[in-house]
């Protein structure tokens, strides 16, 4: 009887919910409930200049749909063309970026303002949100992250009672906060202060959501300036300074020094292609004194990741020096197998013996690193025309290009120019 009653007044409040919602006008729209519907589309003021136009009358319309919607109406209304130019950006990736974190934001306020307080299927809106984020390329953008918390209602899901706190009041809703914070941890996104302030709203303090936040909050603090090769927030666009950025993280030497220069693609062609080269002063000075007798090899391409963006280097490298690295035959190592010394044997040093610098390794000697716009043979013949200037030595040693990723055919730089020849590129390729 206890429980009848209870359900009975549950029941009671919803309707009455429901009766004084359908009497009252939209909040945003200004006109009643029942004049929604104009020509099977659903009309709402998503923001203050315009409306837009959802293309079926669904109560539980996804993301999609929304951002359809305002991106349609963006597209159709001038003066939306004129707020959304953005005109203090001068790159127009840049441009495109901030338009799409604009119409994603005004996507969830037109989903507000159509649904108002009764919002129907508002989990499932924020999934497919998510879901869309990556594409939209809003997925490091905290006021997103925000604004899709912002869709959560305020107060009602905060527990009342011990029993509520032991059994997760809303699970669900909890389970789709978590989600919002893990893709943003994922993303490597340092929420603020507002987060939990808006977490605490909706869930009070003791919580699943409240705890991903804390230890989130926690972590991302302690190790946000650890790395040493910090790379800036925002990437830039320019590939010319994603070049740059991967060289230097991935040059060992303090004394290495950064180049740039633009070569043309042919003698008619009046585009200029970068190449973006890496080298030292040491590494210099082991070219100066490398033997002619003995080839330089070009290889690559390797790929080397800028957090989600790719870039495919090459290396200048020479064989290894036997008098640093002695090799043992496999005869040696048979016989020695069982001889080892241990901690308790006293160090003897047989002979001296040189010590490496940071650009000698077991593989080879790293005598530069680059990078270019194209990834070619031509481009990598290019870059070692250029060395030239302050490697003449160069000239006199024979180089061998060994590309992992050859082409069909090859461009393959002259003295007049860069003409093209058909020859092949099977790997190893001298040249």
């Amino acid at each position: 009887m206890f429980l009848s009653r209870i359900n009975r007044s549950k029941l009671l409040k919803y309707l009455v919910t429901i009766s004084s919602i359908s009497k009252s006008k939209h909040p945003h729209c200004g006109i009643g409930s029942e004049h929604l519907q104009v020509s099977n589309n659903l009309r709402c003021n998503n923001f203050s200049l315009s409306s837009c136009v959802l293309e079926q009358n669904n109560s539980k319309a996804m993301f999609q749909e929304y951002y359809t919607a305002v991106l349609t109406e963006v597209h159709s209304n001038e003066r939306l063309k004129a707020v959304t130019n953005f005109q203090h950006l001068s790159d127009p990736i840049l441009k495109e970026r901030a338009l799409k974190k604009w119409i994603f934001i005004e996507a969830v306020n037109a989903y507000l303002a159509k649904n108002g307080e009764n919002r129907r299927g508002y989990v499932e809106f924020i999934y497919d949100a998510l879901e869309q984020m990556k594409p939209l390329e809003v997925h490091r953008d905290l006021d997103c992250y925000k604004a899709l918390i912002s869709i959560f209602p305020k107060g009602m899901m905060i527990p009342q009672n011990v029993w509520q706190h032991a059994f997760s009041h809303y699970p669900k809703q909890q389970d789709c906060m978590v989600e919002i914070l893990e893709q943003l941890e994922h993303f490597g996104v340092i929420p603020d202060t507002k987060v939990q302030d808006a977490i605490e709203e909706i869930f009070g303090t003791m919580n699943n959501p409240m705890r991903k936040y804390r230890r989130i909050y926690y972590m991302t603090r302690k190790f946000q300036n650890r790395n040493p090769y910090k790379l800036p927030y925002d990437l830039p666009v320019d590939p010319i300074q994603l070049a740059v950025l991967a060289l230097r993280k991935m040059a060992v030497d303090l004394e290495n020094e950064l180049k740039v220069w633009k070569v043309s693609r042919d003698e008619n062609s009046k585009e200029k292609l970068f190449i973006a080269s890496a080298q030292s002063p040491l590494q210099r000075e082991m070219i100066h004194t490398h033997p002619e007798s003995k080839p330089i090899y070009v290889e690559g391409g390797y790929r080397v990741w800028l957090r989600d963006i790719p870039q495919t280097y090459f290396v200048m490298r020479t064989d290894t020096d036997p008098s640093i690295f002695v090799r043992p035959t496999e005869e040696e190592e048979l016989e020695n197998l069982f001889d080892f010394d241990t901690i308790f044997d006293s160090e003897k040093p047989k002979q001296l013996a040189l010590k490496p610098n940071v650009h000698q390794q077991e593989e080879g000697t790293i005598l530069g690193m680059c990078i270019t716009e194209t990834s070619c043979k031509d481009s990598l013949i290019s870059w070692i025309r250029c060395l030239q200037e302050a490697n003449p030595r160069l000239e006199s040693i024979p180089i061998v290009f060994s590309l992992a990723t050859p082409s069909k055919q090859a461009l393959v730089l002259r003295s007049e120019g860069m003409q093209p020849s058909q020859q092949s590129t099977n790997s190893p390729d001298p040249s």
